[in-house]
């Protein structure tokens, strides 16, 4: 096999992520990157590919965010969901 040159990994998917969001609802881009595909921020490889991927899902418009923000925190936080015409199309 080709190992070594990147085609061990598994095909990521935005499905991935709409699977995810429908069973664990108002995730951060954070949690959903760790959370579906293992990956922390900060390492060695970079975030592009796994961003890259929730906005093309949230382009075509698997899932919405919201803007989730508390008193305490000074970031904005983005919380994604699927919403419920998503689900019923998926069923």
């Amino acid at each position: 096999m080709l190992a070594g040159k990147g085609f061990e990994q598994p095909y990521r998917s935005v499905k991935e992520i709409v699977h995810h969001l429908i069973h664990n609802p108002f995730k951060t881009e954070t949690e959903i990157q760790e959370e579906v595909f293992s990956y922390r921020r900060g390492g060695v490889e970079p975030n592009k590919k796994y961003a890259d991927m929730l906005r093309r899902g949230l382009a075509k418009g698997y899932y919405k965010r919201i803007l989730w923000k508390t008193k305490s925190d000074s970031r904005a936080l983005y919380r994604y969901y699927v919403p419920t015409l998503v689900k019923n199309n998926l069923k």
